[in-house]
């Protein structure tokens, strides 16, 4: 019977799930026209719905030495994984995802995890979240990677280096608070953190917006540095006064999440990539810890227009000269974005500090208030009207804040390394 013959005969029991009759006759395809990738593709397909994977697998490796491209790389890795050999499953799928065939790329870091090459599987994941922005689950992969980690404890997030600029000689925290315990919990806490460092709490207790009483309360304050934050938070890592205080020779506003765009009426509004911020949620009533990722980047992400308004430190100098708009927001939204983006376009040094540990007891609203100061900052800035994207929040749950730490620990390991 002639080749053509062959392919006819093959084609049609194929296609009629004669699957036997096709793999004979593809067999018999392939020795009269070896140089056919359709032959080897044909019997491969055939030896797979017949589960002779190991057959399958070298067919489609045949039908891509002979021309058929790289897709057949990409079913040969499946084919090699069902056959349960994975180190050529992972060879397979490695020349897929080199010449361009992004669905190797997640069985192919997989197959790395079930290998126990947790480097390489990382490596991938990064990959796939580098060529696509919204590879969301790559990232979400990593982090419960890190957190499922059962290594030697990871070494603390590097020191920042020092700047040029002279380390603050007295940091005053600005805070507005409506609730005696918080705002006794908060003092309590910078109390501990900042022992030993000049250092001042400074509470407004009656702000009408937060514009306002910040204002009010750099006034008051003496610092040569202030940190305007939220009375809900904590701060975990033991040395986050030196931390903060290193960042602020190198920045001149430092924060735990912020943006390197700013597109929109909201410090997140323009999503991935540009969003950053390693930021621990742990709502009121909850007794564990949700550890919370915008990006793999740290321990600090320089370059950002805007900083989110839970925890914002600022040389004195620039908020004294940049100032908070308490005309435009009188209530209690856009401030942080409106103050830290002016300061980016008054060529400010803008950073976000991902190794604080800050842990915050709220995951904010979008309100009607807030719509109603996402318009007033729309009127404000009119060249920003970007689509919004999505903020992406990558997460695990932790017991005790010296797990969140250890996780914080692991992830920075397991990305630099």
């Amino acid at each position: 019977m002639s080749a053509a013959a062959e392919m006819k005969d093959a084609l049609a029991a194929y296609r009629e799930g004669r699957y036997a009759d096709s793999l004979a006759s593809a067999r018999r395809w392939v020795s009269a026209q070896p140089a056919d990738p359709d032959a080897h593709r044909l019997l491969a397909q055939s030896a797979f719905r017949l589960h002779d994977h190991r057959l399958a697998a070298t067919a489609f490796e045949a039908a891509e030495r002979v021309g058929g491209g790289v897709a057949c790389a990409f079913n040969a890795g499946n084919a090699w994984s069902a056959a349960g050999d994975h180190p050529r499953a992972i060879e397979a799928w490695t020349r897929a995802w080199r010449a361009g065939v992004a669905a190797a790329a997640t069985p192919l870091a997989r197959a790395f995890v079930a290998a126990g090459d947790l480097r390489a599987a990382v490596r991938t994941y990064r990959e796939i979240a580098q060529r696509d922005a919204t590879a969301y689950d790559a990232v979400q992969a990593i982090v419960t990677l890190a957190d499922a980690e059962d290594a030697e404890p990871a070494p603390a997030l590097p020191l920042p280096q020092a700047g040029s600029f002279a380390p603050p000689s007295l940091l005053s925290f600005v805070v507005c608070s409506i609730d005696a315990v918080k705002l006794a919990a908060f003092s309590s806490m910078v109390a501990q953190r900042w022992a030993g460092r000049a250092h001042e709490v400074v509470p407004i207790t009656d702000a009408r917006s937060l514009c306002e009483g910040y204002l009010r309360g750099l006034a008051k304050s003496r610092g040569d540095a202030v940190v305007f934050c939220h009375d809900d938070i904590d701060l975990l890592a033991p040395d986050v006064a030196e931390r903060v205080a290193l960042h602020l020779t190198s920045h001149e506003l430092v924060g735990a999440a912020g943006t390197t765009r700013v597109s929109g009426p909201a410090v997140l509004w323009s999503g991935h990539p540009w969003i950053h911020g390693w930021v621990t949620h742990r709502l009121p009533g909850e007794a564990d810890y949700e550890p919370s990722f915008l990006s793999l980047e740290a321990p600090v992400v320089p370059g950002a227009q805007a900083l989110d308004g839970v925890f914002i430190a600022c040389r004195r100098e620039v908020v004294e000269r940049i100032g908070f708009d308490a005309r435009t927001f009188d209530g209690f939204h856009l401030y942080d974005l409106d103050f830290t983006y002016r300061a980016f376009l008054d060529g400010r040094r803008l950073a976000v500090a991902c190794d604080l540990g800050l842990v915050h007891a709220s995951k904010g609203r979008f309100d009607i208030a807030w719509h109603r100061d996402a318009e007033r900052f729309r009127r404000k800035f009119p060249a920003l009207s970007g689509a919004r994207g999505a903020p992406h929040w990558y997460a695990v749950r932790a017991p005790a804040a010296d797990a969140v730490l250890a996780l914080q620990r692991r992830l920075y390991r397991m990305v630099t390394d």
